[in-house]
């Protein structure tokens, strides 16, 4: 009898042996195996990528801080130690770049979530070793021509050859800053970690704001040589508009200066023909002609003494008339009229430092302002004659500094800027080619006849007491719109400082006890205009002198004078409100009469359905 062995225990062999049952192969080691090479294969070239990464940051951040000594090299003209940092700072971003290519970035760039960050210190790695590479050769030789010693000229002004030289090495320059701006523009700011934005944000403001920059240095260089005298002597006309006698772009403008400019050289003329100019001006021997709408905006005398030029808010009206007083009595032209005021050559004497006059005293960036527009007035009454004779000083004097070249280029340019922001500097320019710098940088004053590149509102002031109190005189001007009424209104306020009635007889105001009004009482023609395509279809009825109420037109553009009594210590403010035409219009821009501070700009939020964001550059501070 026969037993079953249990069924697939047991294989029977071919010896009918019984033989054991195959055991499972054990695959989990080499499962984990496999799982602890990949962790410490993805472990390893994350430390590889972590160590290239610390390296890049290092070497950019050292290339940084070298770079960072270069403008005190060059002011020292120290031309082998710039070398030096050069060669030092190209080997650290080359290395740099070098690294960024790798494949590990390329990988690291396609993770999700971070991969973003990783591409954009990628793209601004590039683009830094670019502008080293490429950007960096040509400004050093740029630099190396245009160094302070090498730009004076003997007797005053400026050596044009460096700068001659200068318009064959821009090109190069602003190509390398374009093909950098090319690798970060795709960048996505916001979406990147705060830690990785923080870190680019100083490249990327650079490639935003410097390469624009320098596209217009290398578009209008040659046009500044022009300017300076290079290819033909220049006569330009120069205003100092006074703001304590406030007109709409600065103020009482019977001071000017002749400057010719020949090859860089710069002198101030005193001969015959400036003294007939200035004669001519002040004793009001030209009778401009020009619309009788515009005519009716101000006071009879506005086209006839130079005084009173100045009274429109449309510069190259201004200037026409100057130029018109300069050809009338010479029988010659100008090649432009500039303005500029007090504030400005504060400003200036930040750049060259402090000045002494003939009469020992010192005039300076912190007392230029009150010097000129205050203590004269109380130091020589109505001696005109002394008073003349001490801003003639001033002026020689501050021209002597500015034209000897002695001073920080790069100081000087800053408080200019700061100037113009403030609307203080005005230019016009007799050629084509010129006036269109002007226009480019927001330098023309012009009232605007469109609204394809900004929408224009404003208002001004016209000093109408005879006085020198707007010295005393702050303002500020807000803006709000009307999105459903298509209105925008612009309102002013200004504010009378004035410290009381121990003022010199020239300070106070001459007309007001004619008109039953305090001596220290400002008394101001505010003057407004409808933006372009629209009418005023709001604003006082009348002013404090209802028979002083103006209506006229100007630039095609509706406006209306109103007369404005700020008495001592006291505020007023003035609204005016325009329609807007319809179809798109330009970004907002404001405009205003510089007094002897800045005028703070607010523009309400209600504006930002009807304006672009992008906003004109023609406002001392703006605020949302």
């Amino acid at each position: 009898m026969s037993s079953k062995q249990p069924a697939g225990r047991y294989r029977i062999g071919r010896a009918g042996n019984h033989a054991p049952a195959p055991q499972r192969r054990r695959r989990w080691p080499w499962v984990v195996g496999a799982g602890l090479a990949f962790v410490l294969l993805i472990g390893g070239v994350g430390a590889i990528f972590g160590m290239q990464a610390l390296t890049v940051r290092d070497n950019l951040l050292e290339a940084k801080d070298k770079l960072t000594s270069v403008p005190s090299l060059a002011t020292k003209g120290d031309q082998a130690q710039i070398e030096t940092v050069a060669n030092e700072v190209l080997a650290l971003t080359t290395e740099s770049d070098a690294i960024v290519q790798g494949p590990l970035w390329d990988l690291a760039a396609a993770v999700p979530g971070v991969g973003v960050n990783i591409a954009a210190v990628k793209s601004a790695t590039e683009a830094t070793h670019i502008l080293v590479r490429d950007a960096m050769p040509p400004a050093l030789q740029l630099l190396g021509t245009v160094q302070l010693d090498k730009l004076k000229v003997k007797g005053g002004g400026l050596n044009l050859e460096p700068f001659r030289g200068a318009i064959g090495i821009m090109p190069a320059v602003t190509a390398a800053f374009a093909d950098a701006e090319a690798h970060v523009s795709s960048i996505d700011r916001s979406a990147l970690m705060p830690v990785v934005d923080d870190a680019l944000g100083q490249l990327l403001d650079v490639m935003t704001q410097a390469g624009p920059a320098l596209g217009l240095v290398d578009k209008y260089l040659p046009t500044l040589l022009q300017l300076a005298g290079s290819d033909e002597p220049r006569t330009y006309i120069v205003l100092f508009q006074n703001n304590a006698e406030i007109r709409a772009t600065g103020g009482n403008a019977a001071t000017s200066a002749v400057i010719s400019v020949d090859n860089g050289k710069i002198e101030m003329r005193d001969d015959e023909q400036s003294e007939d100019f200035h004669t001519a001006g002040v004793k009001g021997w030209l009778d401009y002609e020009m619309p009788d709408t515009t005519l009716a905006m101000y006071e009879w005398d506005f086209a006839k003494y130079a005084q009173n030029y100045s009274r429109t808010p449309d510069y190259p009206t201004t200037a026409a008339m100057f130029r018109s007083l300069w050809q009338t009595t010479n029988d010659s032209d100008v090649d432009g009229v500039i303005s500029i005021d007090p504030v400005v050559l504060s400003y200036m004497l930040e750049a060259t430092g402090p000045i002494e006059l003939d009469d020992g005293s010192e005039i300076n960036a912190d007392n230029a302002v009150q010097l000129l527009l205050s203590d004269s007035y109380e130091r020589f009454g109505t001696n005109g004659k002394a008073a003349d004779a001490y801003f003639n000083d001033v002026a020689a004097s501050v021209f002597s500094a500015v034209s000897s070249g002695d001073w920080d280029p790069g100081t000087m340019i800053e408080q200019l800027m700061k100037a113009a922001e403030e609307q203080r500097i005005y230019m016009w320019f007799s050629r084509d080619g010129e006036q269109a710098l002007s226009d480019e940088f927001h330098l023309d004053g012009a009232l605007t006849t469109d609204n394809t590149e900004s929408t224009q509102v404003g208002v001004w002031v016209n000093n109408a007491s005879y006085s020198k109190l707007e010295y005393y005189l702050t303002t500020s001007l807000d803006v709000s719109c009307d999105p459903t009424a298509r209105t925008v209104t612009s309102t002013l306020t200004m504010t009378s400082s004035v410290p009381g009635w121990d003022l010199s007889e020239y300070t106070l105001a001459w007309r007001n006890p004619s008109l039953g009004v305090p001596r220290t009482d400002m008394l101001l023609d505010v003057v407004s205009y409808a933006v372009p395509g629209g009418t005023l279809v709001s604003s006082p009825e009348t002013g404090d002198f209802a028979s002083w109420t103006r209506t006229g037109s100007e630039a095609g553009r509706d406006g209306k004078s109103i007369s404005v009594i700020v008495p001592m210590g006291e505020t007023k403010s003035v609204s005016f409100t325009s329609t807007l035409p319809e179809g798109e219009l330009g970004p907002l821009q404001t405009r205003f009469s510089p007094t002897v501070t800045q005028t703070p700009v607010t523009v309400a939020d209600s504006c930002s359905s009807l304006f672009p964001e992008e906003a004109a550059p023609a406002a001392a501070e703006a605020a949302s």
